[in-house]
């Protein structure tokens, strides 16, 4: 692969970030504005995050079992006419559909996007491909709602779809040019040599990947936990820099901005790490990005915040890569796409829980308190991935040391 296919997956991945933050900003004001009512808000949430947990085995199957490059274009396709859909559409009940047919194809779009790193990555590591396509990731999310506010406070929601509809658009024309290498591998049975698996256990092949792989299990379920504690942050977030630290707008502001550079920074500095120090970069990430949300929370002027949630952001900027890096490598490519769609499912499923969970928490324990519990949850968690990581190893070294004595 040349490196202007990376180059073109790097600027396509940017375009779809784009229009994912454009999306949601402009959703989110499309239903206040129709209802006053923040559980509708809400309900935009689950309609775009419900999707890609309870669809994962379902999308992973179409991406290991279909030509890769038709699904991803296809996907940005119907995103691209939702947004269009978007634009004529009123009301909360037909932006809340919508709002799901987003859902669906970003349960196909992330993880395939995170699958094909190895066939674009050509002769770049897949570390440093993931490092670049996750920076652009994060710079194109932060984007699109600067995009989404600009247009929507001069010519309305409407406008901001179809502006959506034309990146996703972009998007898709990326995706249809890219030339992935192929698969070295044929989905079983149907290279006419072996049996079909059944379908059952064609959608359980990524839980299966899991099993049999419990090093990779504990980091998806360790890293996923420690995004949820992460994202339980955002809740709490508005009202302790505009009332706590009695920052305003600008200060809520400036709090974004820091966590998306941090992860800008974090996931291109975690691109050059050796293959055998992915996992403990990962490990290592989860307790920092922790203990920068905790910092934050005790943070006592604006300025201390901001540069703990810097630290925070460039923490899991690298456990994000790191991890996904660790994955590229162990999942075999045959069951990639549903290995990357129960990552996504893990770490949606997740979040959403703990957002919920925040916000009766902020009623009752106030924003400085949520961000604290958010940051120390997320240290234990990081902690206990890498307690749980180094037993695992030193048990399965044992066995090894045993033999070698008997041998003697």
């Amino acid at each position: 692969m040349s490196r202007f296919t990376l180059r073109l997956a790097i600027a396509l991945q940017a375009a779809i970030s784009a229009g994912d933050g454009l999306a949601l900003i402009a959703l989110a004001n499309r239903v206040y504005q129709s209802s006053h009512a923040s559980w509708a808000v809400a309900a935009v949430f689950l309609a775009l995050t419900v999707p890609i947990t309870t669809l994962s085995p379902v999308a992973g199957l179409l991406l290991d079992r279909l030509p890769t490059r038709p699904v991803l274009v296809a996907a940005a396709a119907i995103e691209a006419a939702v947004a269009l859909g978007l634009a004529a559409a009123s009301g909360v009940p037909a932006t809340l559909a919508l709002a799901f047919g987003f859902g669906v194809c970003a349960a196909i779009l992330q993880p395939g996007l995170g699958a094909v790193v190895p066939r674009l990555a050509g002769g770049t590591a897949i570390s440093r491909a993931n490092s670049y396509l996750q920076a652009a990731t994060w710079a194109g999310f932060s984007v699109g709602p600067l995009l989404a506010g600009l247009l929507i406070s001069t010519a309305g929601s409407g406008a901001a779809f179809l502006a959506d509809a034309a990146l996703y658009v972009l998007g898709a024309a990326g995706l249809w040019a890219l030339r992935l290498a192929p698969r070295l591998t044929v989905p079983g049975g149907l290279d006419g040599t072996r049996a079909r698996p059944r379908l059952s256990a064609e959608l359980r092949a990524g839980f299966s990947f899991l099993r049999e792989d419990p090093e990779a299990a504990m980091l998806v379920l360790t890293v996923g936990a420690v995004i949820a504690c992460a994202n339980m942050a955002v809740v709490a977030e508005v009202v302790f820099a505009e009332h706590v630290l009695r920052a305003g707008p600008g200060g809520y502001s400036l709090l974004v901005a820091a966590w998306t550079a941090g992860m800008v920074a974090g996931t291109l500095a975690v691109g050059r790490v050796p293959l055998r120090w992915l996992v403990p970069a990962a490990l290592i990430g989860t307790i920092a990005t922790g203990a920068g949300v905790a910092l934050a929370g005790v943070s006592v002027t604006l300025w201390q915040a901001v540069s703990a949630y810097g630290f925070g952001g460039l923490a899991s900027g690298a456990e994000t890569v790191a991890t996904r890096s660790v994955l590229n490598h162990r999942a075999p490519e045959e069951v990639a796409g549903r290995v990357f769609a129960l990552y996504s499912g893990v770490i949606f499923g997740a979040t959403s829980l703990a957002m919920a969970v925040a916000g009766a928490l902020l009623t009752v324990l106030g924003a400085r308190t949520v961000l604290i519990v958010a940051g120390c949850g997320g240290m234990v968690a990081g902690t206990a991935g890498w307690v749980g990581m180094a037993v695992r190893q030193r048990t399965r070294r044992r066995p090894a040391v045993a033999d070698g004595e008997g041998a003697a």
